[in-house]
């Protein structure tokens, strides 16, 4: 891991919407970087999943519990969720008003990780011509188990305990996602590039963690101040 900084100048009226209580210009640092895969890309190259147990999806699948992205120089990892772990304090904050989606397209799902807040609204959504289920499997949360027969339903369900859990198709068996509740909105998950970006964050120190299905947990400590954008770095190297 490693960190840098760049100092940018305060602009007023930048400030954090989701943030419970008086709106605060100062609240506009950054955090940001790219989770950096080392190791040999070509051990982890995505296979095509059978699919065959469904006509209707004919259209390739490749696994997704890790992808990297060789092309990028050094390779990088996608579906990373990177998010402040500690130094918010008591800090409350309110659910966005713009609801998160899940959908079921292609016969996977999108996103393949997908953070929300506490009391974030999540619509689920069939795009396919055929019969989905979606199981959420929490240990806090209320269990959601339903059944999307047609191609163009919704239904919307409200996280309201953090916590992190895996999602499956139980019509499906090789669909699989993540979803993390967070009592904050400081998270990001790893674009094709391997990047991330948590802003509008308050000044403080924090720990910042990064978080991939198979390689595990990593965390950085990271100091910002008003206006200040931090470059910081992750790596994952499999054992």
């Amino acid at each position: 891991m490693k960190c840098w900084s760049i100092v940018a100048t305060l602009v007023g009226g930048l400030a954090l919407g989701a943030m419970a209580g008086p709106v605060r210009a100062e609240d506009n640092a950054v955090i940001k970087g790219k989770v950096i895969f080392k190791g040999d890309p070509e051990k982890y190259k995505r296979t095509k999943l059978d699919t065959s147990k469904d006509a209707n999806c004919t259209k390739p699948v490749g696994s997704e519990d890790v992808i990297v992205d060789k092309d990028n120089n050094p390779p990088t990892l996608r579906n990373v969720m990177v998010s402040i772990k500690e130094g918010l304090g008591d800090r409350k904050f309110e659910a966005p008003k713009t609801p998160a989606v899940l959908d079921q397209k292609d016969c996977h799902y999108e996103p393949h990780v997908l953070g929300v807040v506490e009391g974030q609204e999540v619509v689920i959504r069939n795009s396919d011509p055929t019969n989905h289920n979606i199981h959420f499997l929490p240990k806090i949360n209320e269990e959601v188990n339903k059944t999307q027969p047609k191609q163009g339903m919704e239904d919307k369900i409200t996280l309201k305990k953090e916590e992190p859990f895996k999602v499956k198709c139980d019509v499906h068996p090789w669909m699989g996602m993540y979803i993390t509740v967070f009592n904050h909105p400081f998270f990001s998950v790893t674009d094709k590039t391997g990047t991330f970006k948590i802003d509008k964050l308050p000044p403080g120190k924090y720990v910042v963690q990064a978080w991939h299905e198979k390689f595990g947990i990593m965390t950085a400590n990271v100091e910002v101040t008003s206006g200040e954008t931090k470059e910081c770095d992750f790596t994952f190297e499999p054992k």
